[in-house]
C-alpha cells in the first residue's frame, strides 16, 4: 500500500483501497464457495459474492480505513484491517437485502434485487423461495461478518465490538420504527422522521465506521469519540434527508433502486414531515394525506403526491437543513485529534458527496 500521505483527496484514496477490499470479499466467499460440498449451498456463496461485490462507493468501509490511519493506525499493518473493514461492506449488504424484502423493491445497485436473485437462482414452485433464501442467507452475511473480524488480534477488541455492536442494534431498531411508521393511520407532532434517519442511517453510515476506525488506532478518549459521533451524524442525518428527495424526486440510476419506491410505501421522512407543516391549508393537507396514506397507490398518485411536496416548498427546506448540517460538520472536523490527512479528506468526502 501506498503511503498515505500521498493521497490529496478522498477519491483517490477510494481508488487504492475499494480494490483491496473488493478482493477480500471475492476471496472470501470463493474460498467458502470451493469448501462446500453441497450444490445449493456452493450457489449461495456464489451468489453472495455477487451480491457484495456489486459497484458501490463503499463509504462505511473507507471512512472505516481512513479513520485508522488518520489516527496513527501503522499504514505496515493495514492489511490486517481490510477484512475488518469488509466486514462493515458485508453488513451493510445484510441490510439492504432485508431493506429490500421489506420493501418489496426489485432493483439494488442497477440489478435485480438479492430476494430477486435468489428467486430465479433456487426455482421451486414456491412463490415465496426468493424471500425466505434471501432473509437466511442475509443472517448468513451477517455471521460471515463476524468471522470477518475475528482474526483481528488488538487489545482494543472489547471495545470494538462493544460499538460494533451497539451501531447495527440501533439500526435494526431504526428499521423497525421505518416499518411501524410506513403508511401511518394518525400523524401528530411527533418528530419521528428524525429518531428514524438517525437511528437507521446516520450513525451506521459516517460516525459508526470513524468511531470504529479510531477505536482500531488505539484510541479511547470519550471526548474525541464524542466530536466523531457528532461530526459523523451530521453529514450521517443529511445523507439521508438527500436520500429521501432523490427516493421522491430522483431516478432509480439516482437511487440504485426502484424508483418512486419511498412514495409507493408512504415513508415518513423529513421530506413528508416538512411538507405537512409547509401545506398551511387545511384542506390542502387533507387532501395529501387521503393520498399519502393510500395502501396501494396508482400512478396518478404518486405523481400527486410529487407535486404536492414540490408546491409546499418542503424540497427546499429539506435542501437548506441539509446545508446547515453539512457547514455544521465541516465546523466540527478542524477540532478532530487526527492527523491533517485525515481532516482533509473528510473535507474532500463531504464536499464530493453533496454536489
Amino acid at each position: 500500500m501506498s503511503k498515505k500521505n500521498e493521497y490529496i483527496s478522498f477519491a483517490e484514496f477510494s481508488r487504492t483501497y475499494v480494490p483491496a477490499i473488493n478482493e477480500y470479499i471475492y476471496t472470501f466467499y470463493s474460498n467458502k464457495e470451493l469448501s462446500a460440498h453441497d450444490p445449493d449451498i456452493k450457489l449461495a456463496y456464489n451468489l453472495l459474492k455477487e451480491y457484495c461485490t456489486r459497484d458501490g462507493k463503499r463509504i462505511r468501509p473507507l471512512l472505516l480505513l481512513l479513520s485508522y490511519l488518520g489516527y496513527g493506525g501503522p499504514i505496515s499493518e493495514i492489511q490486517s484491517v481490510i477484512p475488518v473493514a469488509a466486514s462493515l461492506e458485508c453488513m451493510h449488504a445484510f441490510l439492504l437485502i432485508q431493506d429490500d424484502i421489506i420493501d418489496g423493491a426489485i432493483m439494488r445497485r442497477g440489478k435485480p434485487a438479492f430476494h430477486k436473485v435468489c428467486d430465479s437462482s433456487y426455482n421451486r414452485y414456491n412463490e415465496h423461495i426468493g424471500s425466505w433464501v434471501a432473509i437466511v442467507l442475509a443472517d448468513v452475511l451477517m455471521s460471515n461478518a463476524l468471522e470477518m473480524i475475528s482474526g483481528l488480534t488488538t487489545t482494543s477488541m472489547s471495545a470494538f465490538l462493544h460499538e460494533f455492536a451497539i451501531i447495527y442494534e440501533r439500526t435494526a431498531l431504526g428499521q423497525m420504527l421505518d416499518i411501524i411508521w410506513s403508511n401511518p393511520e394518525h400523524i401528530g407532532d411527533e418528530d419521528i422522521p428524525h429518531t428514524i434517519a438517525s437511528m437507521k442511517t446516520a450513525h451506521y453510515t459516517v460516525s459508526g465506521p470513524l468511531r470504529l476506525g479510531y477505536i482500531l488506532a488505539g484510541g479511547s478518549s470519550n471526548d474525541e469519540l464524542q466530536k466523531l459521533e457528532q461530526a459523523g451524524y451530521k453529514v450521517g442525518f443529511a445523507f439521508q434527508m438527500r436520500d429521501d428527495i432523490i427516493g421522491v424526486f430522483g431516478s432509480e440510476e439516482d437511487s440504485g433502486k426502484s424508483a418512486s419506491s419511498d412514495i409507493e410505501e408512504g415513508k415518513y421522512t423529513v421530506l413528508v414531515q416538512k411538507t405537512l407543516q409547509l401545506l398551511h391549508d387545511s384542506t390542502v393537507k387533507e387532501q395529501f394525506m387521503a393520498i399519502f396514506k393510500k395502501k396501494q397507490k396508482s400512478k396518478e398518485d404518486i405523481q400527486a403526491i410529487k407535486a404536492y411536496i414540490a408546491k409546499s416548498g418542503a424540497k427546499a427546506n429539506v435542501q437548506q437543513l441539509i446545508s446547515r448540517y453539512v457547514n455544521n460538520a465541516k465546523e466540527i472536523i478542524p477540532q478532530l485529534q487526527c492527523d491533517s490527512f485525515m481532516k482533509r479528506c473528510l473535507l474532500d468526502f463531504i464536499e464530493n458527496l453533496f454536489n
